[in-house]
């Protein structure tokens, strides 16, 4: 049966916020044992601007908090399925041509998507409203694309919560793909709520902004920029909304072109956040979260 659209309000963002595990703090200091505790880690390696092919194990390098780490395997991500939750701004100065562009840009990605890809759609003004839940159904995201009208505030930071809850509950990879146009205003949620949070999840968050360029951020924009730093992801800029279908498909083209690296912590033996250096033997732009954390949920 088909779920109606489900309305984020402050009182439901401060019970997600008090009930989720990346607020939560460790129950006992953990020991790592070899074959139990495998970190996965979705990274980027780009030169020139493009995406390096055919990397192996030994071309990686890990450092966890100091201590160099022993790969255990590498894999090219871009024959793995991919959830892409997109969290879109539809506040007021989103609509006409702007919200036309949008849309579009959103159904090319969204045909884009392979048959074992899933899909969540997140909107956002003065309320966050989850319109599609996460589905492989590409016909109902299109629907709901349809139905998009823009008016009223912008609450980003309360849409980016919501959009990271809707993680599956399962080993599979997921990226977050924000767009606005504007300022937070209306969020109920403040930066120091949620980034912590969102560096903690393992999930790879990517934002596209229409506005001035990315060296003179508005106070949304710099969030965004850290946001994307702590996850893992990029930012991209558009200075018209026509760029938006090229930036949507080139933030899905970055996430596949990713490698999936593992690796069993060895000789770290402390709870809590863990530093990660990750590089690369041959040239390039290595990109990935900065770490993780290690604790039970209360």
């Amino acid at each position: 049966m088909k779920q109606s659209a489900a309305v984020v309000t402050a009182a439901a963002v401060v019970g997600l916020l008090t009930r989720a595990p990346a607020f939560s703090a460790p129950a006992q200091k953990p020991t790592f044992r070899t074959g139990v505790d495998l970190v996965k880690l979705d990274v980027s390696v780009l030169r020139g601007g493009q995406p390096v092919r055919g990397l192996a194990k030994d071309d990686f390098v890990i450092d966890d908090s100091g201590v160099r780490q022993v790969v255990d395997s590498v894999t090219e991500g871009q024959d793995l399925p991919v959830n892409v939750l997109i969290a879109l701004d539809v506040s007021g100065s989103v609509s006409g041509d702007k919200l036309a562009n949008l849309v579009d840009a959103g159904r090319q990605l969204n045909a884009s998507l392979r048959p074992d890809d899933r899909a969540a759609l997140v909107t956002f003004s003065s309320v966050v409203q989850v319109r599609v839940p996460l589905t492989s159904d590409r016909a109902e995201f299109a629907n709901a694309l349809g139905t998009l009208r823009g008016e009223g505030p912008t609450a980003v930071r309360d849409a980016v919560w919501a959009a990271l809850q809707l993680k599956p509950d399962d080993d599979s990879r997921t990226m977050v793909l924000v767009f606005t146009d504007g300022v937070d205003n209306a969020s109920f949620l403040g930066p120091n709520d949620l980034i912590p949070a969102a560096r903690r999840m393992g999930i790879v968050v990517h934002a596209v902004e229409l506005g001035p360029a990315l060296n003179y951020r508005s106070q949304a924009r710099s969030f965004l920029g850290v946001l994307a730093d702590v996850t893992g992801g990029r930012q991209w800029n558009a200075t018209s909304s026509r760029d938006l279908h090229s930036l949507f498909t080139t933030a899905i083209d970055e996430m596949r072109a990713r490698y999936v690296v593992t690796f069993y912590p060895n000789g770290v033996k402390r709870n809590g956040w863990h530093e990660l250096k990750v590089g690369v033997r041959a040239r390039g732009e290595v990109k990935t979260r900065p770490g993780y954390f290690v604790g039970a949920p209360e």
